[in-house]
């Protein structure tokens, strides 16, 4: 699948101290920099809110869906629907729905 590439912006936010050492661990964890994970976090947030705020209805179960595969995205890019349903233990056809959904807002973005 191709990928367009969007011009990123910078963006500066103050988090409480816990929450940056509770980023900083996980960030380590992941071997990743603080500021990637943090921007992580941030795009599965930020899905979510963009979701409901269309209304689309959001569960813990989607949340879950929507963290695994930005977060499994995230890490390859290549993936195929199948690798990430294999990934996230879900069936394939959630996977494409959220794929599918996940395209239609980047394009309305």
């Amino acid at each position: 699948m191709a990928r367009s590439i969007q011009k990123l912006v910078g963006l500066t936010i103050n988090v409480p101290e816990r929450a940056k050492q509770t980023l900083d661990r996980q960030a380590a964890a992941r071997g990743a920099a603080s500021s990637v994970w943090a921007g992580q976090v941030f795009d599965i947030g930020f899905a979510a809110v963009c979701a409901r705020e269309k209304s689309m209805p959001i569960t813990d179960v989607d949340l879950d869906a929507i963290a695994g595969a930005t977060l499994l995205l995230w890490s390859r890019g290549d993936w195929d629907s199948a690798s990430i349903a294999k990934g996230l233990g879900v069936p394939e056809a959630t996977v494409e729905k959220i794929l599918a959904g996940w395209r239609e807002y980047r394009r309305a973005g």
